[in-house]
Order: structure tokens, then sequence, then C-alpha cells
């Protein structure tokens, strides 16, 4: 991934940096140390360490020690209440039940499970059911109670609370209401955390990534201090950065000042959610700008998230408005997603200077059920990556888990081949080329994170982070990864190192 040699043999290592890139002649004679372990990848290719440009470490550990509600465990509401029967057998009366990954499409009966579906299953536990989008959940009765939730309930800015339509009872469907929810929900214990981290991190490197962002909204000083510490007592291998709450600028400054620098914990962008529910946004389009303003006035990278075309407008719109009140060299402004962008949306976007952080792996796992709700004629205009490519957008990608896994390979196939989990084509005259698709994970995602100097491309002085891989896509196979010169994780079959 290294423009200026974009093929070589063999790669010398020296700590946790690259010493040397080139034939094996040329590295054989700059490698002297006759201690020196060596790897025969056999012929295989060796890339740079997987850049996860965005995702949430801590609802992706969490996630691993939930009840599993996805498509894959489950086909119906009498699925999930038969799980839920099966939990509340082992867990103690009036402890929380998380589960986690519904998608009411997917189910037989096509429609959101109710507290009242739940409460038959578990009736002395509170219930947490959380969609696979991450945006939306089910809580039963005794869950909405502790929640402080009942008729007289009324939703939060951006929030929505569905309600039975005859009696007007909340029906335990909770959409874009996280904040409210999780002040009810215990959290886990150190315990609980540091063996859901722990998975998490071996997916992760078993995906090949070397790199995360966490790119949660919420996140502030507790957050930063239980990362590094999961960081600093090996819990979680891959290099780690966290981005900024909007309303955690100033704590962020503070604690970069006394913490940050010792490079198990880096701080990245202001991060700004847009809620969209429908047709409306939240914030709406001038606080947003407001917003935007003022994390841009005081020298911030901004990462907004925007899914649908009015979110992404509202988005580009801001920064655009900020740009040309306050005009800034290499600010690296990102939109977060950007699920439907028509061709006029990514000619605004270029022209703002504006970069995209997107999530192709959703076309594998989420394509049949855009094609089945998103009208024919947008279908083209979901995550257009060859169009943004085109007009000079900066591309990276990430996986957005716990909403899907971390799985690299999965979303090099939703960018090269634009195929469904069910085989179906999404917007095929969208593909990308293999060696484009590569970039979104190495040099375009470590761009996003102004880490292009340190990672993204096998070149002498970077970091030592590597992944060998075999076969090809669909079935293109992880056999090692490499963090800091040093073998973090193994393919089973890969055998012994040789020396």
């Amino acid at each position: 991934m290294d423009r200026r040699q974009p093929r070589a043999q063999a790669v010398a290592v020296q700590g946790e940096r690259i010493l040397a890139v080139g034939s094996d002649g040329e590295i054989r004679s700059q490698a002297r140390s006759p201690n020196a372990e060596v790897i025969d990848c056999r012929g295989q290719t060796l890339l740079p360490g997987f850049i996860d440009a965005h995702c949430h470490v801590l609802a992706y550990a969490a996630s691993l020690l939930s009840l599993d509600c996805s498509p894959d465990a489950v086909s119906s509401i009498a699925d999930i209440q038969a799980a839920l029967r099966r939990q509340a057998e082992v867990t103690p009366a009036g402890r929380w039940i998380r589960a986690v990954g519904y998608s009411e499409v997917d189910l037989a009966e096509g429609r959101h499970p109710t507290r009242w579906d739940l409460d038959l299953a578990a009736p002395d536990h509170p219930v947490r059911l959380i969609h696979r989008s991450g945006h939306a959940c089910v809580l039963n009765s005794l869950a909405l109670r502790l929640c402080g939730i009942g008729m007289e309930s009324e939703e939060p800015p951006g929030g929505y609370m569905e309600r039975d339509h005859t009696s007007g009872e909340p029906s335990g469907l909770l959409l874009e209401m996280d904040e409210l929810v999780d002040r009810a929900v215990p959290p886990l214990s150190w315990e609980e955390l540091v063996e859901g981290v722990r998975l998490a991190s071996q997916r992760f490197l078993a995906a090949g990534v070397t790199s995360i962002v966490d790119a949660s909204h919420t996140n502030g000083p507790p957050e930063w201090e239980l990362l590094r510490r999961l960081r600093q007592e090996g819990h979680l291998l891959p290099r780690l950065t966290a981005m900024v709450g909007f309303e955690h600028r100033e704590a962020a400054a503070r604690w970069r000042e006394s913490e940050g620098g010792d490079g198990l914990l880096e701080l990245g962008a202001v991060k700004i959610a847009i809620k969209e529910l429908g047709e409306e946004i939240y914030p709406e389009e001038d606080a947003l700008a407001e917003m935007v303003s003022q994390a841009h006035g005081q020298g911030w990278q901004v990462a907004i998230h925007a899914v649908e075309e009015r979110a992404v407008a509202a988005a580009a719109g801001a920064l655009s408005r900020a740009l040309a009140q306050l005009p800034r060299q290499d600010h690296r402004h990102r939109i977060e997603h950007c699920g439907i962008c028509p061709p006029p949306l990514v000619e605004r976007i270029a022209r703002a200077g504006l970069m995209v952080v997107t999530q192709p792996s959703f076309l594998y796992y989420n394509g049949d059920r855009y094609l089945r709700e998103v009208p024919p004629q947008r279908q083209r205009y979901l995550y257009p990556l060859r169009s943004l490519l085109r007009a000079g957008v900066p591309l990276a990608a990430g996986s957005d888990c716990p909403v899907v896994g971390p799985e690299v390979v999965a979303g090099l196939y939703g960018a090269v081949a634009r195929r469904s989990k069910g085989g179906q084509v999404i917007g095929g005259e969208e593909s990308i080329p293999i060696e484009e698709a590569l970039g979104l994970y190495t040099m375009g995602a470590a761009y996003a994170g102004f880490a292009e100097g340190e990672r993204g491309s096998i070149a002498r002085a970077k970091l030592a982070d590597l992944v060998v891989l075999s076969g090809e896509l669909p079935t293109l196979r992880l056999q090692m990864t490499i963090v800091g010169g040093q073998v973090a994780w193994r393919a089973d079959e890969w055998g012994s190192i040789q020396g």
C-alpha cells in the first residue's frame, strides 16, 4: 500500500518499527543478527495491519457477553422468548438480562417484539433487547419501571417511544433513547468487562485489525480511563483511538495534557450524532451548525454520524458553513456512514473538502434488507464508494461493530462484489477494485486519523503492524496478525515460526 514501492519480497522489523523493505537479498544483508526470527510467509500476501476507523469497543465487548438474538440465532419472536426463558432459568431474579442483535424484518412475525412478548418469557427479570442497529431497544415491563418510563412519560429530544394504539401504554420499543436506559442498567463488573474485551480483542486480531477507533459519541473521562486501563493491563491488544463526545471537549483537552500521549490511548475527533427519526433529525440544522462551528473553531477534527440523505446533507451543510466562517487547512472533518448519498450530495461533500468513513460490510450483512426496504430508484445511492472516490472524496472504512462483526474480509467483499449475504447485487456500478478496497482499511483509515506517517502502509520506520492473508475473495483467509513486531494472532493451521 506504499505507492513508492507497491511490491516487495521481504520486510525486516526491529522492535516496534519496520527497518527495511525490499528483496530477499536486500533484507538479509540488513538483518544480520544471528538471533533474528524468520517468518516464512510461504508465498502468501503480506499487507499493512487493517485499521477499523469506526467501531464501539465497550458496546462490542458487552454484546459478546449478551444473549444472541441475531438472525443467525433466532428466526421468530417465539425463538427470542425461548432464549430468554433459558437465560432466566440461570439468572437470579431481579438481575438484568441483556440480549442483542434482533432484526424485526428477519423475524417470522415481521415486527418488533413488545414488552408483553418479553414479559411472557422473563417476568421477574428486567430485560433489555437491543436492535441490531444499536439505535433501538425493547424493554419488558420491569425494565420500563426501573427506567422510570410509564404512561405519562415524554420522549427526550430526538427520541421516540412506541405506544399501544388503544391504551396509550408504552409498547416497550424505544428509538434513540439509549442515554436514558443506560442510567438504569447497571454497568458490567470489571471481571465481566475484562472477559468481554478479551473476546473482542481476539476477534479484532483474527480479522487482521491492528488499530481501532472507538466512535462512541458519549465518550468522556470515565470511558477514556476505562479504555486506557484495559490497554495498559493488556486486555485489548489493537492500538486504540477514542473519539470525544461534544460536551466533553474541554475535559478532553485537559485529559490529553495530563494522561494522553503514552501510546496506550489517543484521543481523536469530536463526535456528534445526528438522531434520525423518519424525516426528522436532532439536533436540528441550525443547532447542529452551531455545535460544529464551536468544535471547529476550537481546532477539533469533527466527525458527524449521518446515515440517511437528509442527515448527510445537514452534516455537509454544517461542516461547509463552519469552514466558510473560519477556513482551515487539513481539517479532515468526517461524515460517518453516509448511507444514502445521491450524486449532487457527493459533489457537495467533495467541494467542501470533507471525508467519509463508511461501512462496506453493511452491503454484505444488510444488503438483502436494503433491497426490500429501499426504493429501487434509490438503491444505487447506497454507500456509493466509486462515486465518492472518483469525486476526490478521501474515503475510509470501519465495521461499526457491534452492529456487524469486525471482519474486514466482509467489508472488502461488500466493496468489490457489492453482493449481499443472500447473493444479490446492490448498486453494482458502485463497485471498486480490490486495491482501492484495501486502501479503505489501510492508508485511507490511517489518513482519517492523522496517522498516515505511522501506519497504513509497509514502509521503513512505520509501525510493524502487519497481516498475512491467503486465497482470494470471497474466501480470503487471515493467517497471521502482527502488532508492533509481535505475533498477536495466528490461524491454527499456520504452525510454528521458523527461525
